[in-house]
C-alpha cells in the first residue's frame, strides 16, 4: 500500500533529523569532565530545594538532599545556598569520567554579614524543559513560570485528589467548571478557553489533545516535583493544541523515598494516594503512583440538584528512569485510569417531563510514553520522544440516548540539539495522530495524521538573549500551517530582567470545546464547514527585586481569528451548531506578583486585571467575553519550621465577571474566597488540617444553578461563576519513609 504524501513527508523529516543527530561520532571520547554528587543533611529533615552551584552550572537538591553536576576536570569551588540557611562552600577535585561524592550539613540562620537572608542568598533556580532548550528558568528568553516543589507539596496536602487548586492559585490561570452536573472543568490561560491549553506529563502529551474537562485535572499531585507554565501561543514549540499555552507536569525522580497520603473531606470525599520509588542500581530507578477517590453526591442548597456529583475514580502510573555515566538517559512511563460520575437531579425534587434528569459519565483511559536522550561530543544531544493515549467515554444526559466516544492520540518526535557557550540550536521532526469517534454523532469524527518540522534557537549577545522558533505542520484539514515565536531577554542591571515575546498559533476546529463539554455532542449539528482558528499574541514582563520582595509585572494581549462558538440552529428547538466568529476575539490584561521571603516562611501578593471581547454568534455585535474576571486580588502567608510545623492563610477577591445566556443576571457578584492550613510534623508522620471557603460563599445563595427553562442544546444549568460547595474542611495524614 503506497504511503500518503503527508505520511511520507513525516517519515522523511524524522529520518533526516535523526541522521543529523547521529552524524556526530557517538563513540568518541566524552568531554574532559566528571560528575559531582552533593548530599545535603539538615537536622530538621529539610533537605530539598538547596541550590548547588559550580563553574557556572547549578542543580537543586531533591527530596533526599542529593544534587548532581557535570563539571570540568580539576579543582572546583562548590557553593550550597538556600533561604534561611547559612551558605556553604567547599572545594572538590573533579576526576575525568568519575563520580566524586561529598556530604555537607546545613544549618539554619542568617548569613555571616548579619543582613536579611533574602537579600544575600540566592533562591534555587530550576532547569526548565518546556522551552525545548532546557535552560535555567531565569536564563530563558521565553517566560516559564515554575511552581516549585515546596508549593506543590503544600497544595498536595490540601487537595490530593487533583491539581485544580494548584493551578487555580497560579496567577494568569483559572480552572473553569464546564459541566456543573459532573464536576468537570478545563484550565484557562490568560483568559483563553481551555481547549487552547496543552497539558504535558514530563514533556509528553499523555492526556490527549487538550486539557478540556475529563482527565488531566484529576491527576494526583503526590508525585509531582514542579509545574512549568508557558503562557501565550506556543504552537511554534508544540503544535496546534497549544494556541493558548502549555502546562508541563514534571514528576519526582526515583530517589528511593516512599509516602502514603490519606485525606477526608467534609463533603463526603475520601482520597488515598501512594508514591513508591526504588533505586535498582546506580543511575537506574523506578517509581509507582497509585491513587483512589470516592465522593458522594451532595445537594448543599436542597434544590433537588447535586452541587457535587457522586464519583469513584482510580489511577496508576509506573515510571522508569535511567542515566549512565556518560549522560545517556531513558525515561519510560505508562498509565491507566477509571472515572465514574453521576450528577444531575437528586431524588424526585427536580424532574423533566416527570422523570429525573440524570447526568453521568464513565471514562477509561490508558497511555504509554517515553524519552531517550544521547549526549554528543560537541556538547549537543539527540533525543527521541513518543506517546500513545486512548480515552473511551460513555455519557448520559437526561433521558436521551447514551453518547459513546473514543479519542486516540499518538506522538513521535526526534530532535537534534547543538549547544555552544552562547548559542543553542534545536531542529526536530514530529508526527502526531489525533483521532476522534462519536457513536451518537459522527459529524465531528476525524482522523488527523499531522507531520511537522521545527527549529528553535537561542543566542546570547552580552546582556541580551534572543530566542526564535518556527514550526510547519501539514494538517489534512487545516492545510499547511506555519507558526512562529520570537522572544527577547534583557538584563539591564543585576537582579533585573525584561522579557518580551510575540507568537502566532493555530488550532484545527473540532467539536470538543468548553461549550460542548457542558452538553456533549448529542444536540450539536455540523451544518457548515469550520475554518481553523489563528492567533497572534504578545507579552512583556519585568522581573526584579524591590522593597525586599521579588516582583513580576506582566502585560499581555491576544487576538484569535475565526474562533469557534456555539450557537442556535434557526427553527430547530434544542439544537445547536458550531460556527466561526464573525470578527476576532480579543483578550488583554496585566498581572503583578510580589514575593517576600524570610527565614520562617513567605508572603505572596498578587493582582490581575483582564478584559476581553468577542462577537455575538448570532448578531455579530461585539460583547464582553464571558467568565473573565475583571479584577483579582490575592494574598498568601505561609509560616513554616521545617520538620516541626506549618501554618498559613490565603485569600483571593474575585471581581465581577460578564455572564452569557444567564436568565438571572448579566454580571456576577464579586466575592472573597479565604482558606487556611495548619500542619504538624511528628517524625515521618505529618498531620494536616485545612479549611476552604471560610466565608461559606456559594453561588446558589445569589441565584439558582438550575435554569427555569432549558438553554442551548438542552442545557439545564447556568455557568459556574462562584463556588457551589460552600465551606469545606479536610484532614490529611502523610507518612514518608525510605
Amino acid at each position: 500500500m503506497p504511503l500518503s504524501r503527508s505520511t511520507a513527508l513525516a517519515v522523511l523529516s524524522i529520518a533526516a533529523v535523526w541522521l543529523v543527530g547521529l552524524a556526530a561520532p557517538l563513540r568518541a571520547q566524552p568531554a574532559d569532565s566528571g560528575r559531582v554528587q552533593i548530599t545535603v543533611q539538615e537536622s530538621m529533615g529539610m533537605r530539598s530545594g538547596f541550590l548547588v552551584q559550580a563553574a557556572g552550572r547549578s542543580a537543586t537538591t531533591d527530596s533526599v538532599g542529593i544534587a548532581r553536576l557535570t563539571l570540568p576536570s580539576g579543582r572546583q569551588l562548590v557553593t550550597v545556598t538556600r533561604t534561611g540557611f547559612l551558605p556553604l562552600r567547599l572545594a572538590v577535585l573533579v576526576v575525568r569520567d568519575s563520580l566524586v561524592t561529598a556530604n555537607v550539613t546545613a544549618s539554619m540562620g542568617a548569613p555571616a554579614t548579619g543582613s536579611d537572608a533574602m537579600s544575600t542568598m540566592a533562591m534555587p533556580e530550576v532547569r526548565v524543559s518546556a522551552t525545548r532548550t532546557e535552560r535555567l528558568a531565569g536564563e530563558s528568553p521565553i517566560r516559564v513560570e515554575v511552581v516549585d516543589e515546596m508549593e506543590v507539596d503544600e497544595k498536595t496536602l490540601m487537595a490530593p485528589s487533583g491539581i485544580s487548586m494548584l493551578l487555580n492559585e497560579t496567577p494568569g490561570l483559572r480552572v473553569q467548571a464546564t459541566a456543573p452536573g459532573l464536576g468537570t472543568g478545563s484550565v484557562r490561560i490568560l483568559g483563553l478557553p481551555g481547549e487552547y491549553t496543552l497539558m504535558l506529563a514530563d514533556g509528553l502529551p499523555l492526556y490527549g489533545a487538550s486539557s478540556s474537562a475529563l482527565g488531566p485535572l484529576d491527576v494526583s499531585p503526590v508525585d509531582l516535583q514542579r509545574v512549568e507554565i508557558i503562557k501565550g501561543a506556543a504552537s511554534a514549540l508544540y503544535g496546534g493544541q497549544s494556541l493558548g499555552g502549555v502546562i508541563n507536569l514534571v514528576s519526582k525522580p526515583p530517589t528511593g523515598s516512599k509516602e502514603v497520603l490519606l485525606n477526608r473531606r467534609t463533603m463526603g470525599v475520601t482520597d488515598a494516594a501512594t508514591w513508591l520509588s526504588h533505586r535498582l542500581s546506580k543511575g537506574v530507578g523506578v517509581s509507582l503512583l497509585g491513587t483512589g477517590t470516592t465522593q458522594s453526591a451532595q445537594d448543599v442548597d436542597n434544590d433537588g440538584w447535586a452541587d457535587q456529583a457522586r464519583a469513584t475514580r482510580w489511577s496508576v502510573r509506573p515510571r522508569l528512569s535511567a542515566v549512565d555515566s556518560h549522560g545517556r538517559s531513558l525515561f519510560l512511563t505508562a498509565g491507566a485510569g477509571h472515572d465514574d460520575r453521576t450528577g444531575g437531579s437528586v431524588g424526585s425534587a427536580f424532574t423533566v417531563n416527570g422523570a429525573p434528569f440524570r447526568e453521568a459519565l464513565r471514562s477509561d483511559r490508558a497511555d504509554v510514553g517515553g524519552t531517550a536522550r544521547i549526549p554528543l561530543q560537541n556538547g549537543g544531544s539527540a533525543s527521541l520522544r513518543f506517546a500513545v493515549a486512548n480515552t473511551a467515554r460513555a455519557r448520559t444526559f437526561g433521558t436521551g440516548a447514551r453518547e459513546d466516544d473514543r479519542t486516540t492520540t499518538g506522538f513521535l518526535e526526534t530532535t537534534r540539539t547543538f549547544e555552544g557557550s552562547r548559542r543553542v540550536f534545536v531542529v526536530g521532526g514530529v508526527l502526531q495522530l489525533d483521532q476522534y469517534r462519536n457513536a451518537l454523532n459522527s459529524a465531528f469524527d476525524h482522523r488527523w495524521l499531522v507531520p511537522g518540522a521545527f527549529v528553535t534557537t537561542e543566542q546570547k549577545l552580552g546582556p541580551v538573549t534572543l530566542s526564535g522558533s518556527v514550526r510547519a505542520d501539514a494538517h489534512p484539514d487545516a492545510g499547511t500551517q506555519l507558526t512562529e515565536r520570537v522572544a527577547l531577554l534583557v538584563s539591564p542591571s543585576p537582579g533585573w530582567s525584561v522579557r518580551g515575546s510575540v507568537g502566532t498559533g493555530y488550532t484545527a476546529p473540532t467539536g470538543r470545546t468548553e461549550e460542548t463539554d457542558a452538553i456533549g455532542l448529542r444536540a450539536v449539528r455540523a451544518t457548515r464547514a469550520l475554518d481553523p482558528e489563528r492567533s497572534l499574541g504578545a507579552m512583556v514582563d519585568v522581573n526584579g527585586s524591590l522593597a525586599g520582595a521579588e516582583v513580576l509585572l506582566t502585560a499581555y494581549g491576544s487576538r484569535i481569528a475565526d474562533a469557534v462558538q456555539l450557537g442556535e440552529v434557526a427553527g430547530a428547538v434544542g439544537q445547536a451548531e458550531l460556527r466561526n466568529a464573525l470578527a476576532p476575539t480579543r483578550v488583554g490584561g496585566v498581572e503583578a506578583l510580589a514575593v517576600w521571603r524570610f527565614a520562617a516562611g513567605k508572603f505572596i501578593a498578587n493582582y490581575g486585571y483582564s478584559k476581553g471581547s468577542r462577537t455575538d454568534v448570532a448578531s455579530g455585535v461585539r460583547e464582553a467575553l464571558p467568565l473573565l474576571t475583571r479584577h483579582r486580588v490575592g494574598g498568601d502567608l505561609m509560616i513554616e519550621r521545617p520538620g516541626v510545623y506549618r501554618w498559613g492563610i490565603e485569600g483571593t477577591w474575585f471581581g465581577a465577571q460578564p455572564l452569557d445566556d444567564n436568565p438571572f443576571r448579566t454580571t456576577s457578584r464579586p466575592y472573597l474566597y479565604v482558606m487556611a492550613i495548619v500542619g504538624r510534623q511528628l517524625g515521618p508522620i505529618e498531620l494536616i488540617a485545612n479549611f476552604e471557603n471560610l466565608l461559606n460563599v456559594r453561588q446558589t445563595d445569589t441565584d439558582p444553578l438550575v435554569r427555569p427553562t432549558p438553554g442551548l442544546g438542552g442545557r439545564r444549568t447556568t455557568d459556574v461563576w462562584a463556588p457551589l460547595e460552600g465551606f469545606m474542611a479536610n484532614v490529611a495524614v502523610r507518612y514518608r519513609w525510605k
